[in-house]
């Protein structure tokens, strides 16, 4: 009987270790690296406060909130949403209390440069995220409040 428990327990073991997800962990992982491979195989987003941290070296070759220093120099960037599936970046920024504070701004960006992360699954392939992004352009920016 512990026999066949044990037997029952590797089977499924295997079975969820070729499990598509289980599958594109592992590349990730390899590719990237065990924090920046976790963030890309299970987020589509990946937030940061850039006043706080410094944002994912390996997902991200340029901080998306250097960007903002040529057309808002005393823009303090508060947020960095990065669409780790597109590469579609959202930063939330206020200007500098030096600058009157002002309201809050929200840049669009686009990467100019990014990496597809991708797994074989069968006969199939499929990407898990995008890294190394950088060279990044503004593509719109709004005004809230």
């Amino acid at each position: 009987m512990v026999a066949l428990s044990t037997v029952l327990v590797l089977l499924l073991g295997v079975q969820k270790a070729l499990e598509p997800m289980s599958l594109g962990l592992a590349q990730a992982v390899r590719e990237l690296g065990p924090i920046s491979g976790w963030r890309c195989a299970q987020s589509e987003a990946y937030v940061y406060d850039p006043r706080r941290e410094r944002g994912d070296s390996t997902l991200l070759d340029d901080p998306p909130e250097a960007a903002l220093t040529a057309v808002a120099p005393n823009a303090i960037a508060e947020r960095v949403e990065v669409n780790l599936r597109g590469g579609e970046t959202v930063v939330w920024s206020r200007l500098s209390p030096e600058a009157d504070g002002g309201p809050q701004r929200v840049y669009v960006l686009s990467p100019g440069r990014m990496q597809a992360v991708t797994f074989e699954y069968f006969n199939s392939k499929g990407t898990l995220c995008m890294a190394h992004l950088g060279q990044w352009q503004i593509v719109a920016e709004h005004a809230l409040g």
